[in-house]
């Protein structure tokens, strides 16, 4: 059986974090669509949080990933994902 190489799984794992990045910047959107016009930046603000701790991770992610730590990139990109996750259960509430 073939092993997957540690750049692999730092690719995968780098493609995984922009797509946490795109989703929480797509849910603008969705309270938007159920909010209407009286959406608050108060209700988005936890969001952009959000987004803004992905977008830093993504940039140490790659950053990593072109000095060739590929595992620290993948580190990286686990200790974002994680503190994106604490940060939506203590701050914007429980998991779906």
């Amino acid at each position: 059986m073939a092993r997957i190489s540690e750049r692999r799984v730092a690719q995968v794992a780098i493609s995984v974090l922009f797509l946490a990045l795109v989703r929480a910047l797509s849910e603008y959107y969705r309270l938007e669509y159920t909010r209407g016009s009286g959406l608050t930046l108060a209700e988005v603000a936890p969001f952009i949080t959000g987004a803004l701790m992905a977008a830093l991770g993504a940039w140490a992610a790659v950053i990593a990933f072109f000095v060739e730590k590929h595992r620290l990139a993948t580190w990286i990109v686990g200790a974002t994902i994680g503190g994106m996750l604490v940060y939506k259960v203590v701050v914007i509430g429980g998991l779906p």
